[in-house]
């Protein structure tokens, strides 16, 4: 009997020391850490992360054929999935790379011999040209962001896009006196199978989760190849020269990554 009674006490022993040390300050679990209360972005992620980018552009071209003009601007978009490599333990270092779809462009204006119909050949007339194609584009980018600022954090980007054509047109407009004509031709010959460009950009980011981030970058682009074909496949039926042209843009890329 005293011994049943020595081990009841005993374990009414250790009920009442767990209960007093529950109690003891820095002993009870933080209610922080108990809620939903969102925890800043400790700046460690995953090897390998992934996101989605859409971009609105604003697109020009730069003509280095004798005779050729700039004639505007036309809008544009970049969009699709960004593939992240982290290159240092913290997320400030980056290879970044994926796969998009680039609408680029531009305008410009020369003079051009201009067939019309079984009227023949109208001579030296002035020609309006919008040019679109469509891109299916690979980055290769180095991304910089620093550390987290009340959880905001500045981005930089410089890189390569390497580009294929998938498809391209031109609408022309001719001005006959005082008319205006149009045409628009469905599959473009002229432009080049391959783009490479450079980009170079800054922005933000912000971390919605400890796992996601929303950020918005503005990107500036130049092509250092010739929009279209060479060695006579696009030429001028007037003077005979081949076209030579740059394209540039600005755009607003607004992207999630998810680490």
């Amino acid at each position: 009997m005293k011994r049943q009674i020595t081990v009841l006490l005993l374990i009414a022993l250790v009920f009442t020391v767990s209960a007093v040390a529950q109690d003891q300050p820095g002993t009870t679990i933080p209610k922080s850490q108990m809620s939903s209360t969102f925890v800043k972005d400790p700046g460690f992620g995953s090897r390998v992360n992934f996101g989605v980018t859409f971009a609105p552009t604003i697109e020009w071209m730069y003509p280095h054929t004798e005779g050729y003009e700039k004639n505007g601007v036309i809008m544009g978009m970049r969009y699709g999935i960004n593939l992240n490599v982290n290159l240092t333990e913290r997320k400030n270092f980056y290879f970044s790379t994926g796969v998009f779809a680039e609408h680029c462009g531009g305008k410009m204006k020369f003079l051009d011999n201009v067939p019309v119909g079984s009227l023949g050949i109208a001579d030296s007339t002035l020609t309006q040209r919008t040019y679109r194609s469509i891109y299916l584009t690979i980055p290769t980018m180095i991304t910089m962001k620093t550390n987290s600022i009340n959880n905001f954090f500045i981005c930089g980007n410089a890189g390569l896009m390497h580009s294929f054509n998938l498809y391209s047109t031109h609408t022309d407009s001719y001005q006959f006196d005082e008319d205006i004509w149009s045409r628009e031709k469905q599959t473009s010959e002229e432009a080049a199978l391959f783009k490479e460009a450079f980009i170079v950009g800054v922005g933000f980011e912000y971390s919605v989760t400890p796992t996601m981030r929303a950020g918005v970058m503005l990107n500036y682009a130049q092509t250092f190849s010739n929009y279209f074909k060479g060695k006579g496949k696009a030429q001028n039926s007037l003077s005979k020269l081949d076209q030579r042209a740059n394209l540039g843009y600005v755009e607003i890329a607004l992207n999630i990554n998810f680490f």
